[in-house]
Order: C-alpha cells, then sequence, then structure tokens
C-alpha cells in the first residue's frame, strides 16, 4: 500500500514537473513573440510594410526549407494562405526561393515532423497562440487529426506543451473577447410591440 502511494506521489510530482517545464518554455515563445512586436514597433515609422512584408517572406522560405506546405509557410510568416498565394503570383523571385527551399527540403530528407522538428513544433505552437484551434494547428504542419491527438496523448512532453499553449492563449483572452467570440455568427434583437425594430448599429 505504501509503495502504490509512493508511486502515485512520484508520478503526480513527474507530472507537475512536466508542465512546469512546459509553461516555462511557452512562456518563452510568448514572450520572443511578444519582443519581436515590441522591436517592430520600436522601429516605426521608419519600418516600412515593404521592410515588414520582406521580414514575413523569409520566415515563409526558412518554413519551406523545414519541409512545410503552404498552410504551414503562411502561418509561420503571420499572414493568410490567400497572401502567401498572391506574393507569389506576383514575385516570381519570392515563388522560385520557396520552391527551391521545399526541393531543399526534399532532397535531403527533411520531413516536417511535429514530433522530432523543433521548428515545426514552433509553428504549431505559435498557431495555438495566436488562437488557432489545436486540429487547425495539426493541420497546418501537415498532421492529421487523429494522427494530431495520438501524438499529444502519446507523447508526455508534446501533451505538456500543447496544453500549455492553450492555457496560455486562455488566460491572454479577455472576457470581453471571449464573449464576442461566443456570440459571433448571432444577432441579439429586442422586439417590442410598441415601437418597430431598430437597425442594427453592427450591421
Amino acid at each position: 500500500m505504501g509503495d502504490r502511494s509512493a508511486g502515485g506521489a512520484g508520478s503526480d510530482a513527474e507530472a507537475g514537473a512536466s508542465e512546469a517545464w512546459a509553461e516555462a518554455v511557452v512562456a518563452g515563445l510568448d514572450g520572443a513573440r511578444a519582443a519581436e512586436r515590441a522591436l517592430a514597433d520600436a522601429l516605426r515609422p521608419a519600418m516600412s510594410v515593404k521592410e515588414e512584408n520582406a521580414q514575413r517572406r523569409a520566415e515563409a522560405v526558412r518554413a519551406a526549407a523545414m519541409g512545410l506546405g503552404a498552410a504551414g509557410c503562411a502561418s509561420a510568416a503571420g499572414v493568410s494562405e490567400r497572401l502567401l498565394a498572391s506574393w507569389r503570383a506576383e514575385d516570381p523571385v519570392f515563388d522560385a526561393a520557396l520552391s527551391t527551399a521545399r526541393s531543399l527540403a526534399h532532397v535531403h530528407g527533411v520531413v516536417p515532423d511535429v514530433a522530432a522538428n523543433p521548428a515545426v513544433l514552433r509553428v504549431a505552437l505559435d498557431a495555438i497562440l495566436r488562437g488557432v484551434p489545436f486540429i487547425e494547428a495539426g493541420a497546418l504542419v501537415g498532421v492529421k487529426r487523429d494522427t494530431f491527438y495520438r501524438l499529444r496523448r502519446g507523447n508526455p512532453h508534446l501533451g505538456a506543451l500543447f496544453g500549455a499553449a492553450q492555457n496560455l492563449r486562455r488566460r491572454s483572452v479577455s472576457p470581453g473577447r471571449k464573449r464576442k467570440a461566443e456570440l459571433k455568427g448571432y444577432r441579439l434583437v429586442r422586439l417590442d410591440a410598441s415601437e418597430p425594430p431598430r437597425a442594427d448599429p453592427d450591421a
């Protein structure tokens, strides 16, 4: 009985240590994102949109070199897939760079494995920190739904990191934004028989 209790206590301690480690790692990632935003703000208005987009393109190329597809490259760059496609269509040099980076990954056998490639894992965690749902974050790095869930359950470190990212995201969202998200797509209108309904000011 005593051995069993000691074993349970040891497991709880290990779980607690893993959670604390994951929270520290995710806080570091979130802090790095905040620092990048602060540096960009410090350079404005000297930093132009052109320079900012150049940085985003570089992030997309880096993601491509890790073997990620269009969705992952767009996420790494912090833009939509539609904007990334527009950049590729308008800029043949950028399009060639992205294709070459993907070819480089293929030739060297670089697989966008979220469980083995830190750069790919960071793309997934950054997406979750931005508010992307867990399953969609998996799709961004080319992982199918069931596989992503199995990774979370089967790898304690990944599970702790994903959980920490989701928890930090929840804590960072203000109550007002949470309520707005819950009501998104719905319009609450009060109908009074004594007066006609007024136009929705947000419409």
